[in-house]
C-alpha cells in the first residue's frame, strides 16, 4: 500500500496499466471518470499536451485523485507506481522557485532526484498547480528507484510546506538580489525550439549534491517559471532540460536570454567545462 501524505496519512491503492497507445484527445474518450474524483477529462485538459501522451489511462486516474486528494494544504504527495518504478507525485500551487523549494525539502531528509517529470496544470478557478513525479534516491551508488517510508513522506510534506510558507512571507518583503555563485559547465539554449519562439534550456554538467536546486534556484532569480521539465543523470552525469516561460510576461530577448545563461552557468558547481 503506498504512502499518502497531506498532513495525515491515509491508504490509496496502487494501479497499473498498459500504456494507450492512442492521441491526447482519444486518451481522453478512454478513461473512465471514477465517482468521487476528479474528472479524467477536466484533469487531461488542464494539463499539458506532452502530459497525455507520457502516461498510462491508469496512471492518469491515479494522478489525477492525488491532486483530488490535496484539499487546501500547501502542499500534498503521495507515492505512485509508474510502469514498475515507485516515484514521489508532489501537488502544489505553483509558484516561482517551486522546484528549488522542493529539492531543498529532500536534501533536509537525505533524498535526492535521479529523475523527474514536472507538469503545471490550469485549475478551474485559474489558478496554477505544479504537479510533479520525482523518482528518488539517496546519497551512495546505484540508489535509484529507491522506496520511502511513510515517516519519510510526511517528514518531507512538513519540511515543505514550511518552506513554501516561508517563501510565500518573504514574497511580501522587499527582495534583495541573491548572491553570485561560482561557475560553471554547459548551458545551453535549444535552437530549434528558439525558432518555434519557445525557451528550452538544455544543461550538461557532472551530477553533484544540490545540481538541480543551483539550477532552479538561479532560473528563479532571473524571473523564469519552469514549465515543464525532464531531468536524467546517465552515469553520473546529467542531461536536464527545463522548458521556460517568463514570469513578467516580457519577450525573451537575445540579451535576456544570455543573462539567463550566465547566470544558470554562474550558479553550478565548479566543474571542468566539456
Amino acid at each position: 500500500m503506498p504512502s499518502v501524505l497531506s498532513g495525515a496519512a491515509e491508504g490509496v491503492s496502487d494501479k497499473r496499466a498498459r500504456h494507450c497507445n492512442r492521441s491526447p484527445a482519444q486518451l481522453r474518450v478512454c478513461v473512465r471518470e471514477p465517482t468521487g474524483s476528479l474528472g479524467m477529462k477536466d484533469f487531461l485538459d488542464s494539463m499539458p499536451e506532452a502530459y497525455a501522451r507520457a502516461f498510462t489511462p491508469s496512471e492518469v486516474r491515479e494522478h489525477a485523485d492525488i491532486v483530488a486528494r490535496r484539499g487546501s494544504q500547501l502542499a500534498h504527495a503521495e507515492v505512485c507506481t509508474g510502469r514498475g518504478a515507485l516515484r514521489v507525485c508532489v501537488v502544489s500551487d505553483d509558484r516561482p522557485g517551486l522546484l528549488a523549494l522542493v529539492t531543498d525539502a529532500l536534501l533536509v531528509h537525505g533524498l535526492g532526484i535521479s529523475s523527474a517529470q514536472c507538469h503545471c496544470r490550469v485549475r478551474a478557478d485559474g489558478g496554477a498547480e505544479a504537479v510533479d513525479l520525482f523518482q528518488l534516491e539517496r546519497p551512495g551508488p546505484s540508489t535509484a528507484g529507491i522506496e520511502i517510508s511513510a515517516a519519510e513522506l510526511s517528514g518531507f510534506v512538513q519540511t515543505l510546506s514550511e518552506l513554501i510558507a516561508e517563501d510565500v512571507l518573504a514574497a511580501s518583503r522587499p527582495s534583495t538580489s541573491p548572491p553570485v555563485s561560482r561557475a560553471l559547465t554547459r548551458v545551453y539554449f535549444e535552437l530549434e525550439a528558439l525558432r518555434h519562439g519557445d525557451a528550452v534550456l538544455l544543461v550538461e554538467a557532472p551530477d553533484s549534491q544540490g545540481l538541480l536546486n543551483a539550477i532552479t534556484n538561479a532560473l528563479h532569480s532571473q524571473g523564469m517559471r519552469i514549465l515543464a521539465s525532464e531531468i536524467q543523470t546517465v552515469q553520473g552525469f546529467a542531461h536536464d532540460r527545463f522548458d521556460l516561460v517568463s514570469t513578467d510576461g516580457l519577450p525573451l530577448t537575445a540579451i535576456r536570454l544570455c543573462d539567463i545563461q550566465q547566470a544558470v552557468h554562474a550558479a553550478l558547481p565548479a566543474a571542468p567545462r566539456r
